[in-house]
């Protein structure tokens, strides 16, 4: 465990939309313009409409069911951070530390959190060494964990399923064409069993575990404010948040920052891919196949 002190100035933002993109560009910009060493940590919270979410250097085509999601309504996002593919929908909640370089640590943050849950509702939530959480027993994952690190400040966020459905979650990650690509893509590692904090305490709900959260990571800190955001006008109204969500949807950042991938098609056709187009083409690779 990490010995390092928190600061004496926290702030709790809610941000009230629901939509992936804005949240993702809200998050992005406040790691951009926010300066933790004059004033203070920020702890971001959101949830959102059915979601595939991608590491920043990772293949949609390996890790997505992209006609499973295209059929089903279920937006597909890259994130800024590494890591793994992950599903939201409005019963996981998304949770943002930022803090100092020199402060960032991800089992502290994983320890006041489950400790807030485990406290709140009748359940068993782990922190693993790989930085997830799991609810005991069955080593059942309940979320996952990415960071981001740029110009002295961090950012660690994480994933928790309050209530989900398994069926489409699992249906949403298993890519058709997983054994058909050939890249160096970072691929995300599998869960044996996944898990979320309904199954064990039936009172367990969104607002209940960002609450719980909430107030234990204003105990953190001398001083903390608490303020509900409104991000859908922050976006309309700022430029900046405006630029990012607008790269953030864009089909060049979705699939175009794909690494390089060869394709193996019928008849073992291989169609090499870089930048989400064909070589010697300016075609873009489907995402219909």
């Amino acid at each position: 465990m990490c010995t390092i002190s928190r600061g004496k100035i926290g702030k709790v933002l809610k941000s009230t939309s629901n939509c992936i993109f804005e949240n993702l560009a809200f998050e992005e910009h406040i790691f951009r313009t926010h300066s933790v060493e004059k004033s203070g940590e920020v702890l971001l919270m959101w949830s959102n409409r059915p979601t595939v979410v991608i590491g920043r250097h990772q293949n949609p085509w390996t890790e997505v069911n992209l006609p499973f999601c295209h059929e089903n309504d279920i937006e597909i996002v890259r994130r800024h951070s590494g890591g793994g593919t992950v599903y939201h929908d409005l019963g996981n909640l998304n949770i943002s530390l930022l803090t100092t370089h020199a402060q960032h640590c991800r089992p502290k943050n994983l320890k006041f959190i489950s400790d807030a849950l485990n406290q709140q509702f009748t359940i068993n939530i782990v922190p693993t060494p790989r930085d997830d959480m799991e609810l005991q027993p069955g080593n059942r994952k309940c979320s996952g964990t990415a960071a981001r690190i740029a110009r002295g400040q961090a950012y660690h966020h994480l994933t928790l399923l309050v209530d989900a459905d398994l069926k489409i979650l699992k249906n949403s990650l298993k890519s058709p064409y997983r054994d058909q690509i050939e890249s160096n893509a970072t691929r995300s590692v599998r869960a044996p069993a996944v898990g979320f904090l309904k199954q064990d305490d039936r009172n367990a709900n969104v607002n209940e575990a960002r609450t719980a959260i909430m107030e234990a990571y204003r105990k953190l800190f001398e001083t903390c404010q608490i303020e509900e955001v409104d991000v859908h006008r922050k976006v309309h109204q700022n430029e900046e948040i405006a630029k990012i969500l607008e790269e953030l949807k864009s089909w060049k950042w979705i699939y175009g920052k794909s690494p390089k991938f060869k394709f193996l098609g019928e008849n073992k056709t291989e169609i090499e891919v870089k930048d989400g187009l064909i070589i010697g083409t300016d075609q873009q690779f489907s995402t219909d196949l």
